[in-house]
């Protein structure tokens, strides 16, 4: 039956496929839709005339939006220049949701010697549910359609287009759409047209030079186009904050203000009359408490430890919560679910609270975005007692401290679902509060040459968060040994004395972690009477990691505000001579202040790192000094501490050991 369809669906309108329970069409191309030349050739004056690896010959986006109609349409041309890209150029996923939502394919051809040859073929085109974000314990309905292309050669240029129909009708009215106009690759054209009823405004949003708008108006629509020729690569140097990107992009969607998009969100969070009752009785005892924090704290922590994160997002549940009681009774629940069921049970406990909807994936940069639902990725709350603001994230399991120290800034700002609200508020910390690493490294040198090794390290605040997610429910003796392995590269043969111990204060939001080792032979032998120890700042190491290109001009991220510390003390047998003097190395500038002493008393040696960051990312005129200072900084992470010895130590004795500089370990991403 698939063979005669096939066969047939050229001379039909539309035919329909099916694979179980989902189905796409072949079909002809919308009439809306404008039709795209592919030239014989590629512009000799535009970027990628030269290209070794591969290029896009057409990106066309056009999408109609006239009498609530949704249809995008994507047409792409792209060639294979470089043999290790015939994986790529062989197969194209196609994304859609069944729920709601059309695949019509119409085209998939391949040119080749001028000539273009039809490739599609329906019976073997797969369905399967995308699910790319179960892993993240997310079920969204999504459907991939995939495409392999048989015989596909270097220099082939493969075109594939298709429309898909409909949108998630909870969305009705809060749309937008989105191109990027640049890639990592050459793009000869890159298009984008927006058909919006007759008289309808467009506000428009543009980054990093993406194109003006062209607006036509005419009697049967209002268009929005963009086009670029000659589009030239992006150069992704990674490591940016969350509110930027590099790419050229246009959003378009109709004008409309943050408090249309307010208005819209609020019917879905209707106020609730009944719990169930097993949490009438917790809410019971928490109103007990006298102080309003520590009723926000003990909600909080059991909305996130209790409530287990996993969302299954069909239909309306992509934006609609599902009711408090039955998120309480399932036990689990998307971000609006225990959003939702968070702000229902502070309401209860006399505190104000409210939804607020932010980006994950662009934070601060919604400033500047066109207002619109599909703006935002993921919910909070917003709490206040009296002038004091706090920012919740009910999705964050294992969390400790007060409420007052949530840190949600890298949010940048977000939209409270509260009647009135007409602007995004930015998202500040309620006070300030302590946040870093310190570590402490002692060594102790015996009589015989072996070195008993302590490590105590003390995470703070939101470095206890992330801490406590590794360590507090793991296995002590995989802790103990991964931990040693680590040691073990840097210092040689050890072994455990003591199993990790950790201790956990969720309360004060400290995590502490002790270790003891007993190492072999820590140190290198640089000839006669001559030992040396490579020591390093591991605990500023992650806060100072270089960004790719020093030289870059896009804004780099950086560390939250902290303070992080690593102390080295070593006591050397009678005898041992350091062959180095006390010194110290800073740094002071307007994103971190950085110190490194080294100090001699007799037998003992003290290294101590500080590091304290000021700032979240870099930006602007501030990044050239940033880098450069960093650069500085790091450089003297790690020292080599040298020793003269008697010559009965026997320094040779201990040639064996593994020598590797920590900061080549360091460089290969070997850690704690």
């Amino acid at each position: 039956m698939l063979a005669l369809l096939a066969a047939g669906w050229a001379r039909a309108g539309e035919v329909e496929f099916r694979r179980g329970e989902f189905g796409f069409s072949v079909a002809p191309v919308p009439a809306f839709v404008e039709p795209r030349e592919i030239p014989a050739q590629w512009d000799p004056a535009a970027p990628g005339a030269a290209d070794g690896r591969w290029r896009y010959w057409l990106y066309d986006m056009q999408v109609d939006r006239r009498m609530d109609r949704s249809e995008r349409h994507v047409d792409f041309v792209y060639e294979p220049i470089s043999p290790s890209m015939l994986g790529d150029a062989g197969r194209v996923q196609v994304g859609f949701n069944p729920g709601y939502q059309q695949l019509r394919i119409h085209r998939v051809e391949v040119r080749r010697d001028g000539a273009w040859l039809d490739r599609l073929q329906p019976d073997k085109i797969s369905l399967a549910r995308r699910e790319s974000d179960f892993e993240r314990n997310l079920a969204d309905g999504e459907v991939s359609a995939l495409i392999v292309l048989e015989d596909v050669r270097v220099n082939d240029l493969v075109r594939v287009s298709y429309t898909v129909s409909g949108s998630n009708p909870i969305l009705a009215g809060q749309m937008s759409d989105w191109s990027h106009m640049g890639w990592g690759s050459p793009v000869l054209d890159v298009h984008l047209r927006v058909l919006g009823d007759p008289g309808t405004d467009f506000a428009i949003h543009r980054e990093n030079g993406a194109p003006a708008a062209q607006i036509i108006r005419t009697a049967d629509a209002t268009q929005a186009a963009f086009h670029v020729h000659g589009a030239a690569p992006v150069l992704d140097d990674g490591g940016y904050p969350a509110w930027y990107q590099p790419y050229p992009l246009v959003q378009v969607a109709r004008a409309q203000g943050w408090a249309d998009v307010v208005a819209w969100a609020t019917p879905l969070y209707p106020t609730v009359d009944t719990l169930p009752a097993e949490l009438d009785a917790r809410l019971v005892e928490w109103s007990r408490l006298d102080d309003p924090f520590d009723r926000i704290r003990a909600a909080l922590r059991t909305v996130q430890d209790e409530i287990r994160y996993f969302g299954a997002e069909m239909g309306e549940n992509t934006h609609r919560p599902h009711p408090p009681a039955e998120t309480w009774d399932r036990r689990y629940g998307d971000c609006k679910d225990k959003v939702y069921l968070l702000v229902t049970i502070l309401e209860r406990l006399g505190v104000e609270a409210a939804p607020a909807l932010v980006s994950t994936e662009r934070g601060r940069a919604l400033l500047e975005f066109v207002p619109s639902a599909s703006a935002f990725n993921h919910v909070i709350v917003r709490a206040r007692v009296g002038d004091t603001v706090m920012w919740l994230d009910p999705t964050i399991s294992g969390q400790g401290g007060d409420p007052r120290d949530s840190d949600m800034v890298a949010y940048g700002v977000a939209l409270p679902v509260v009647a009135g609200v007409k602007a995004l508020e930015r998202i500040t910390p309620a006070r300030a509060f302590d946040s870093g690493v310190s570590v402490t490294e002692h060594y102790s040198v015996t009589d015989d040459g072996s070195v008993v090794f302590e490590v105590g390290t003390v995470y703070r605040g939101p470095s206890a968060d992330e801490a406590r997610g590794r360590l507090v429910d793991a296995r002590v003796n995989e802790i103990s040994q991964r931990f040693a392995n680590y040691y073990q590269r840097r210092l040689g043969e050890l072994s455990i004395l003591e199993p990790v111990a950790v201790e956990d204060d969720r309360k004060g939001n400290i995590v502490t972690v002790t270790e003891r080792y007993r190492l072999d032979s820590p140190f290198d032998s640089e000839g006669p009477q001559q030992q040396a120890l490579d020591v390093f700042g591991q605990a500023l190491d992650v806060a100072m990691q270089l960004p790719n290109g020093l030289g870059r001009v896009a804004p780099v991220s950086f560390s939250r505000p902290a303070r992080f510390e690593h102390r080295i003390r070593l006591d050397a047998p009678d005898g041992w001579s350091p062959t180095f003097r006390s010194d110290s190395v800073a740094h002071a500038s307007a994103t971190f202040d950085y110190r490194r002493d080294i100090r001699v008393d007799g037998q003992r040696v003290e290294v101590d790192y500080v590091l304290d960051t000021h700032v979240e990312d870099v930006a602007g005129e501030q990044l050239p000094a940033h880098l450069r200072d960093l650069a500085r900084a790091r450089d003297s992470l790690s020292a080599r501490l040298r020793f003269r010895v008697p010559g009965s130590s026997g320094a040779e004795e201990r040639s064996a050991r593994l020598k590797a500089l920590l900061r080549d370990v360091m460089t290969n991403g070997d850690s704690k």
